[in-house]
């Protein structure tokens, strides 16, 4: 079993300056991963440049002009980018992540769960301003959230198959609404859109993922 880790990094004095921090530590992190993993780390137009990072299993793209797509553009490409590697699991992510031996809780509850193939799935936090997923610890047991429009996943960190994907993609592909949703509320609108089409959201709280929840990222 693969799983492809998608996260959009930016690296400037003005809008994150602790980018660069940020990224670092994401990737470390990852080694907790047990699974075969690959991640697909976004410079998003990052006015600052980011160290390299030295890791056999990051692949860097540089995307020169976050306006035209968006954060949602580079979750499209990295989504795309993951399954044409075959990867099984795909996780999206916020680089203000650092992940835990947890996740491969996260990534064997994804891939054995009854209804994977139309499931959205996310874990625990403490970084999130509230709903469900705001715990300050795992906890065994699991949520779901399907048709809760006011309790959705959290867009910080959620996982899905390549069946799930190939199940709701859209005509062009994507699986994110970067058109009309390029910043905010992408994935509510992800979550309102695959519901009607018999898609089901689960929160896994044997997942516990900590999140510094920075919110500033672009000039609105």
């Amino acid at each position: 079993m693969k799983v492809g880790i998608v996260v959009t990094t930016h690296y400037s004095d003005e809008y994150r300056p602790n980018g660069n921090e940020l990224i670092k530590n994401f990737c470390e992190s990852a080694k907790h991963l047990s699974h075969p993993f690959k991640l697909y780390v976004f410079d998003n137009a990052s006015v600052k440049k980011l160290d390299e990072l030295n890791y056999s299993y990051v692949e860097m793209i540089r995307v020169e002009n976050q306006h035209l797509r968006g954060l949602s553009g580079t979750w499209n490409d990295g989504i795309k980018m993951a399954i044409k590697d075959s990867c099984d699991i795909v996780i999206v992510s916020n680089d203000d992540v650092e992940l835990n031996k947890t996740v491969n809780t996260f990534v064997n509850q994804i891939s054995t769960h009854q209804h994977n193939e139309i499931g959205m799935y996310g874990p625990l936090s403490n970084g999130i301003l509230g709903g469900i997923q705001k715990q300050n610890q795992p906890v065994e047991r699991t949520w779901e959230l399907t048709n809760n429009k006011s309790n959705m996943i959290n867009g910080f960190f959620y996982g899905f198959t390549k069946d799930f994907y190939n199940r709701f993609k859209m005509k062009d592909r994507n699986l994110i609404d970067e058109k009309n949703y390029p910043w905010g509320g992408n994935e509510e609108e992800l979550q309102n859109r695959i519901w009607s089409q018999g898609a089901r959201s689960f929160v896994l709280g044997s997942c516990h993922i900590f999140h510094h929840k920075i919110r500033g990222w672009r000039q609105l």
